[in-house]
């Protein structure tokens, strides 16, 4: 008995060390406490004793059936296990795994109530913690169970919205329905069965097909779950539906191969105009010697020009004073012509008293031939009339002689008055013809000199035309160099980005 005794108190003794304890009365009255249950609540043993259970629970738990039916079955001699929650005295919870034990007497009546309980609130919050984990991932993800052969156990609403089954069109069914018949009869779809019932998990993308026939891209995990043994029972599948991602990214990777192409083309293009480039800034090198010269030959014509025009101008005035000459002869000339004319009106008059003194000289011959008659008839009283009648006669021969030699020198007279007048007349139309002439000059010369003024200013206008052109084609030059610099550095540059768009289509490569 003694040995009886005390092998119960050491019983109770690792109970006590083991356990969070406390004594109640069968309406819940605390007894007393041990220190592990003092230690957990933060209470002391006279701030309890006395209070009543309902100081370690919540208000709204107290008002529940369910707490009246507990003690009502512990008061019937029943015990109670559970995970229960429990308010300290700072306000905060603690999990407890207890179990409440009627103590009976002799009668069998219910006399005391013992609280054994176990302080659980780390293990609690690690469930709720890993609950949380698990509640989360079946919110964010799709998750689908495996049997080790492939048989599928079960799956959640992700899994089914992304796939497009529902839960009873898949449980029972193998995993090979979401796969390519070309991989599920493959050896790498064996190895990946073989790997996971190893015990060795497999994350990748992974290509699926859905209900009629939808291609999806999932980012999964496939993870062997573990029995007591170490021996893995099923695979979960944790998967995330990538579909627009991927193929968003082949889109990429075929923007990529285009840009990669207009690269190329790029390339090509800066390498050609890199070639015209340079052979247009040669061009426009020799062009801009070219127009040098033209320009030096434009001003030396300009310089010739305004030479010609200094003795178009010195003509001009030449010819002016030509033409004012010409007019002043031809001017004279007609004064000559009058005076020749009106010379022969005079010679004509003269003539005609010629003739008058001619007649008279014939009369008074005729006068004296018949004072001589007269003066024969007369005798010796005429003779003196005869030597009258002589000298008349002889004065009448004179004049008729006389009027003979005026008249033969008027003839000449006539005829060099004609001859001057023809002359004169000949002169006369030689002048107009030079006045004309000349003044047909004169209209030239001015027609020339405005013309090699108009000239001139054109040379000047297109010496500075030209003087312009050069420095623009020396700009153009300038702007060749640059541009075949440009196209050099346009050329690097694609260069560049044919070999960056080719380590995109290299890195697609490897995330596909």
């Amino acid at each position: 008995m003694f040995l009886s005794n005390k092998f119960d108190r050491f019983q109770l003794d690792a109970i006590d060390e083991a356990f969070a304890v406390v004594h109640f009365k069968p309406n819940g009255t605390i007894l007393k406490a041990n220190k592990n249950f003092l230690n957990i609540m933060g209470y002391s043993l006279e701030e309890i004793k006395g209070e009543n259970h309902k100081i370690f629970c919540e208000d709204s738990f107290v008002k529940t059936p369910q707490y009246k039916e507990a003690w009502d079955a512990v008061n019937r001699g029943l015990s109670i296990s559970a995970d229960v929650k429990r308010v300290k005295r700072d306000g905060k919870f603690v999990f407890f795994k207890a179990t409440y034990m009627p103590i009976k007497n002799s009668q069998k009546s219910v006399v005391e109530v013992v609280l054994l309980a176990q302080d659980i609130t780390k293990n609690r919050l690690n469930d709720l913690y890993f609950r949380g984990q698990v509640d989360a991932i079946n919110k964010s993800q799709a998750v689908i169970e495996f049997d080790m052969q492939g048989n599928i156990l079960n799956a959640n609403r992700n899994f089914l919205d992304t796939i497009g089954y529902s839960k009873d069109e898949i449980v029972g069914k193998h995993h090979s329905i979401f796969c390519e018949e070309s991989y599920k009869n493959s050896n790498e779809y064996k190895e990946f069965w073989k790997k996971l019932n190893s015990g060795e998990f497999d994350s990748a993308e992974y290509l699926r097909i859905g209900k009629n026939g939808k291609e999806i891209w999932i980012q999964a995990t496939y993870n062997p779950i573990f029995d007591l043994d170490g021996k893995p029972f099923k695979v979960i599948k944790y998967a995330t539906d990538i579909s627009l991602k991927k193929f968003a990214m082949f889109e990429v990777g075929k923007k990529i191969e285009d840009l990669t192409q207009s690269l190329q083309d790029l390339k090509n293009a800066s390498t050609t105009m890199v070639k015209e480039a340079d052979v247009s800034m040669k061009g426009s090198q020799e062009v801009s010697v070219s127009i040098e010269e033209l320009d030096a030959a434009v001003l030396d014509l300009s310089k010739k020009i305004e030479n010609m025009l200094s003795s178009i101008t010195d003509i001009s005035n030449t010819t002016s004073e030509s033409e004012k000459i010409v007019l002043e002869a031809k001017e004279q000339s007609k004064e000559s012509s009058n005076a020749m004319l009106k010379l022969n009106e005079e010679s004509i008059k003269i003539g005609d008293t010629i003739e008058v003194i001619s007649q008279i000289a014939f009369q008074t011959n005729i006068l004296s031939l018949n004072a001589a008659v007269e003066a024969a008839t007369a005798g010796e009283a005429g003779k003196g009339f005869a030597v009258v009648a002589q000298e008349v006669r002889n004065l009448a021969t004179r004049s008729n002689e006389a009027a003979k030699n005026i008249d033969e020198a008027i003839g000449l007279i006539q005829n060099l008055v004609k001859n001057s007048l023809d002359s004169i007349h000949k002169i006369d139309d030689k002048i107009e013809n030079i006045s004309k002439i000349s003044s047909t000059i004169s209209n030239s010369v001015r027609e020339q000199q405005v013309i090699s003024n108009e000239l001139a200013s054109n040379a000047s206008q297109t010496s500075q035309t030209l003087n312009q052109i050069s420095q623009n084609m020396v700009r153009v030059s300038s702007s060749t160099r640059n541009t075949d610099k440009e196209a050099k550095t346009t050329q690097e540059s694609s260069n560049e980005l044919i070999e960056i768009s080719n380590e995109l289509i290299e890195k697609l490569k490897v995330l596909n």
